[in-house]
């Protein structure tokens, strides 16, 4: 039992020697600047759901597009917040974060913007919008599904321009997150005067949505109209379903 023992720590030994002289060996050739880049490790998050820029649209920009070829680079010479700030200006970029080892391994995070809605605004401009209410412009490699504003669509530049953008993104955020009206909507337009006009996917009617309060309230007042008032009357013969006053439904019909 005590040789076993012996045996043991014995062997314990030999390998917390190894891993010393190891760190010792790397340690030293650190210090003297002798550990270059071999590998780069590229991890785009949500790559799999949104494809705006992908591996290769990556190490162009960490490389500089030839003009800074990292692997084969001393790791001492690579300024990594050089690096995240190339990647950063991709307008599709949201963040991009470099660490390296002393293995002479770069590893690269990049999170994509997150486009939530597209806008074709009243000037004939088209664009995507994230959850944070930036613009995204038009890629022509990645078009995702998303709900299509349109109308009179504020930007950021004032406070009531904010506000209203805060409006669409709940709105939207509320669509997304049920799953029976992300099927139904497909687009909204705001109205001059600041109504939201929901227009589903089924039907030729408009829903007059008013405000962007009240959702939980206006969406389950239309929610019974769709599955209770139109067994009974033929929906096609109405134009639009007004939700804009508190606790009714106004439907009105077509000529």
């Amino acid at each position: 039992m005590k040789q076993n023992i012996m045996k043991g720590l014995k062997v314990a030994g030999i390998f917390v020697f190894a891993i010393l002289l190891l760190a010792i060996l790397i340690t030293a050739k650190v210090s003297r600047g002798e550990v270059v880049c071999t590998e780069i490790e590229v991890k785009i998050l949500k790559g799999d759901e949104v494809h705006f820029i992908n591996e290769k649209d990556v190490l162009a920009y960490i490389n500089n597009y030839g003009q800074s070829v990292v692997i084969n680079q001393a790791m001492k010479d690579i300024d990594k917040s050089e690096i995240e700030a190339r990647i950063e200006r991709n307008p599709y970029v949201a963040k991009a974060e470099v660490f390296t080892n002393f293995e002479g391994k770069i590893k690269v995070k990049v999170e994509q913007k997150n486009p939530i809605y597209r806008v074709f605004n009243n000037k004939g401009v088209s664009y995507y919008v994230d959850q944070f209410g930036e613009n995204i412009p038009i890629s022509s490699k990645f078009t995702p599904r998303l709900v299509v504003a349109a109308g009179y669509l504020p930007d950021n530049s004032s406070a009531e321009g904010k506000s209203k953008n805060q409006e669409i993104i709940s709105l939207v955020n509320f669509i997304k997150d049920d799953e029976f009206w992300d099927a139904m909507i497909g687009q909204f337009y705001l109205a001059e005067n600041g109504d939201f006009i929901l227009y589903p996917k089924i039907g030729e009617h408009k829903v007059n949505l008013g405000s962007a309060e009240n959702l939980e309230e206006k969406f389950k007042y239309l929610n019974i109209f769709y599955k209770e008032a139109i067994k009974k009357v033929d929906w096609k013969k109405y134009h639009t379903i007004n939700l804009k006053y508190k606790g009714q439904i106004i439907c009105t019909k077509n000529n």
